[in-house]
């Protein structure tokens, strides 16, 4: 069974500007090849992907399909949002702490990490 290869592309959902007319949550800075890589690492949850780098969770979804691969976006989500399996494997394996998951734990506190803006908020 050949892999269908995963490409990251920004969505201007997760970058600036952030307004009520495109509320989103901003993605930290990082480079194209760092968030490639995240997207590499992640694992299928239902109809998205969930990874974790730097004691942040990711969730990412895919945007279409081209005949170079699949096109997918990520962006930061809340640690009670994730997945709870993994998040246990994760802690259990030492990928993220548990200072970590408080911090990040409500997507508010991703917001207000990040920057952004959810709609209503």
């Amino acid at each position: 069974m050949t892999s269908v290869k995963r490409i990251y592309e920004r969505s201007c959902r997760h970058s600036e500007p952030i307004t009520a007319q495109n509320p989103g949550v901003k993605c930290p800075p990082m480079s194209h090849s760092d968030a490639q890589k995240i997207l590499d690492s992640a694992e299928r949850v239902g109809n998205t992907l969930q990874a974790t780098h730097g004691g942040v969770g990711y969730v990412a979804r895919k945007t279409r399909t081209t005949k170079d691969g699949e096109i997918w976006h990520g962006y930061p989500e809340a640690w009670d949002k994730m997945d709870p399996n993994l998040k246990k494997r994760w802690l259990k394996e030492g990928l993220v702490r548990r200072r970590d998951i408080r911090h990040y734990k409500s997507r508010e506190k991703v917001r207000d990490a990040f920057g952004g803006r959810y709609v209503g908020g």
